[in-house]
């Protein structure tokens, strides 16, 4: 009997490559699983290209509401950050895609789920940690490590060899990633010659600083227990209130930023991250919280959100740490309800006025 396989795929050439190891190389039956979480790409022609491929079928799930309910707000109310402010949009949707990955490979009986990152990098351990936290005996399967492949030039090679056909250049330079919470733009190992000015190319949600508007951009914000709720005096569905700020936040040049990333690995990367909603409804919620948290339970509540940060970061989404700060960070946002007056301009944020039933007196 022929065994199955669940593959996580995302149209790259990494998964594209994947795909052709798993079915001519180990025989298997491939299932390919694209996970909806508001990204550019339309996926059920990459779903047809994967058919194309040689998968025996494929599977899209939609989960952008799962991923906001479920995973963004729960880290915004913890007001959870990397480092020096990387807003976890990329690690933040790995330990989702990985519990849609085994739900769905143990209700279909498939022998082995797969994902196509590589041993030396931040996916590898990720979606390690968290299939194996959920379904510790399902076996992982990993192509990329398996056939040596360690960079873009690998890739391009062994798909040459194999006649697989290649995806927009630009993706594969960069290895740019995006969802509804913000982009990820690779520029590299920290080399010395890994410094030059990164091309417009790479502008995918902002626009560049000197094409902004020169009149600033007013907005107000809504919250009801630290979960945004309004947008301009009107409710606002949570994807169309984050869909709505990407634009106009992006258009003022805000949540554009590169980092000198420490990698789980330890090795350091040059990264850009753009993440126009997240970035503005950070701002909101802080200013929120300085009104009507006390100075010790501020304090106390931001030493932890590191913590979570780093356990996102590190792919611990399902420890039993994240899960009891969960816990703390709900109980710190029963009066964290009120409306944040902003000014965005030129990629900076300005808060105005603050208002809330719960503003604690000076």
């Amino acid at each position: 009997m022929v065994g199955k396989v669940l593959l996580a795929y995302s149209g790259s050439l990494d998964t594209e490559i994947c795909l052709h190891w798993l079915k001519a190389v180990k025989g298997l039956h491939v299932t390919s699983l694209l996970v909806n979480v508001g990204q550019y790409e339309y996926l059920p022609s990459l779903g047809e290209l994967s058919l194309k491929l040689g998968a025996k079928s494929a599977r899209i799930s939609d989960l952008r509401h799962l991923f906001v309910k479920n995973f963004i707000w729960p880290t915004l109310k913890a007001n959870a950050r990397y480092e020096t402010g990387y807003l976890l949009s990329a690690a933040l949707n790995r330990p989702l895609i990985a519990s849609e990955l085994v739900n769905i490979a143990l209700d279909e009986g498939c022998d082995y789920v797969a994902h196509g990152s590589r041993g030396i990098g931040n996916d590898h351990v990720r979606f390690n940690n968290c299939i194996k936290s959920l379904a510790p005996d399902l076996p992982i399967l990993t192509p990329l490590p398996e056939l040596k492949l360690q960079s873009v030039q690998d890739d391009i090679k062994y798909a040459r060899q194999h006649h697989i056909p290649l995806p927009d250049m630009k993706q594969m330079i960069y290895h740019i990633e995006y969802n509804l919470w913000g982009t990820n733009i690779q520029l590299g190992l920290l080399s010395k010659d890994n410094w030059s000015d990164p091309p417009r190319a790479t502008y995918l949600m902002t626009t560049p600083l000197m094409e902004t508007p020169d009149k600033p951009t007013e907005i107000e914000v809504g919250f009801r227990q630290g979960i945004p709720v309004s947008l301009n005096g009107q409710a606002c569905p949570e994807l169309e209130l984050i869909d709505t700020l990407n634009k106009i936040g992006g258009k003022n040049a805000i949540g554009r930023m590169e980092l000198i990333e420490n990698k789980i690995s330890s090795q350091k990367s040059r990264e850009i991250y753009e993440s126009p909603a997240a970035t503005i409804l950070y701002a909101a919620h802080s200013a929120l919280e300085e009104v009507v948290l006390p100075k010790d339970l501020l304090h106390f509540k931001n030493c932890f959100s590191q913590k979570y940060g780093e356990l996102i970061y590190n792919g611990e989404w399902f420890s039993p740490t994240r899960e009891a700060l969960d816990k703390f960070f709900d109980q710190t946002q029963e009066k964290v309800t009120g409306l944040i007056k902003m000014k965005l301009f030129k990629g900076n944020i300005q808060i105005g006025k603050r208002s809330s039933s719960f503003i604690l007196k000076g």
